[in-house]
């Protein structure tokens, strides 16, 4: 079996569904099962990576994240490799230039589409450009879209729409929790739809340990991800200054505010509890989930899955939460979930579990991980793609 992934970004950029995309390689290659990437180019690639560049454009600073503008061209690069090799199955991972290619590569080589939705387009474009802004993005997707594919103009205002475009067009449509599925079977999006969680790599669960909790030490919560408004960073820094506990505040990743927040973080005089460790090695980022007492996930309606809970949830380190639909996902009895989405509920919370785990319940969960092994993940996707190439031959 070949599979063609076709991904707007870069696998080796940093983000979730970026991370995702390379787990899915890897295991698959383990079952034997050949994987062609196509993406657009980074600064990030690797020496001797085998993604198929499409010709694309840096649309940041420091060149890691590229977008392809001209699909036919784009189009063209692809499809001569489809000539060269033989091809079982698409595998779509992205939403805009990437999926007129993948459309008109599956029609004209007569292989199935799997539409994989990891990202919620609408509330996370909108929220960082703007509704008006917005709309024009995806009109203008829109436009290339259905210019590209031979299909009849669309004029769309939002991202909801615009999933009604192009998700129909798929086989089947893939997402990563069962709310996300809700939701856009709630409005009329698609119906053929396969929830699939974004796995947790089986060697780093095999290989990682959780250290040994020293007596009296500070209970230690850790906060990882991009540094965007929508993650609410800066409001987790400004609860935990309110909750007031004998803690630490560990966080990871990088991104626009991180200025504001250790500018924030020195001006509450705390900065003996929080620390910032910056950009990390996947494995060093797993150990420090597992050492960690509570994950922090306080982002609000931005999330389709929430990554971080689960991978922390591999190593039994349970979760706090501010999107109660984001901890639905989640084993009951695991986590925490503050009552709105203010800084003093968030403050609340965080003390609560505080006072949880400095009373012995700890809410770590020492069963199984199975269910988040990427391995047996990606041996249900293979049992996906088996039905579909069947079903169309």
């Amino acid at each position: 079996m070949h599979v063609a992934i076709f991904t707007d970004l870069h696998p080796m950029s940093l983000g979730g569904l970026q991370t995702s995309v390379r787990l899915q390689r890897k295991y698959l290659e383990r079952m034997g099962v050949e994987v062609t990437i196509f993406s657009s180019k980074s600064t990030k690639a690797e020496p001797g990576d085998k993604t198929v560049i499409l010709p694309s454009r840096k649309i940041s600073p420091d060149g890691e994240y590229a977008a392809t503008f001209n699909v036919k061209k784009a189009y063209q690069v692809a499809r001569r490799e489809f000539q060269r090799k033989h091809f079982d199955i698409i595998h779509l991972q992205g939403d805009f230039a990437t999926a007129a290619i993948a459309l008109n590569l599956s029609k004209e080589f007569s292989i199935p589409l799997i539409h994989h939705a990891h990202t919620n387009i609408d509330v996370v474009l909108e929220r960082i450009l703007g509704k008006r802004l917005n709309a024009r993005i995806f009109d203008f997707a829109s436009r290339l879209y259905t210019t590209n594919t031979g299909m009849e103009r669309a004029h769309v205002e939002n991202g909801w729409e615009y999933m009604a475009l192009t998700y129909p067009n798929a086989d089947l449509v893939v997402v990563p929790s069962n709310h996300f599925a809700q939701t856009i079977k709630g409005k009329g999006i698609a119906t053929k739809v396969e929830v699939m969680p974004n796995g947790v790599d089986d060697d780093a669960v095999a290989n990682i340990r959780r250290q040994v909790s020293v007596p009296g030490k500070p209970i230690r919560f850790i906060w990882a991800g991009r540094f965007l408004r929508e993650k609410r960073l800066l409001q987790t820094i400004r609860a935990f200054k309110k909750a007031g506990l004998d803690a630490e505040l560990h966080i990871y990743g990088t991104g626009p505010l991180e200025k504001p927040a250790r500018s924030l973080v020195r001006t509450l005089r705390i900065s003996d509890k929080v620390s910032f460790f910056g950009r990390v090695e996947r494995d060093q980022m797993m150990q420090a989930f597992a050492d960690s007492d509570v994950v922090l996930q306080t982002s609000i309606g931005f999330e389709t899955q929430g990554m971080t809970v689960f991978e922390a949830a591999a190593f039994g380190t349970p979760a706090l939460c501010c999107d109660n639909r984001v901890a639905s996902e989640l084993k009951p009895g695991h986590y925490w979930v503050s009552a709105d989405e203010s800084i003093e509920s968030l403050a609340q919370a965080m003390t609560q579990a505080h006072k949880d785990i400095s009373s012995g319940n700890a809410k770590r969960d020492s069963s199984d991980p199975g269910w988040l092994l990427q391995s047996r993940l990606t041996a249900k996707m293979v049992g996906i793609y088996t039905g579909l190439i069947q079903a169309r031959r």
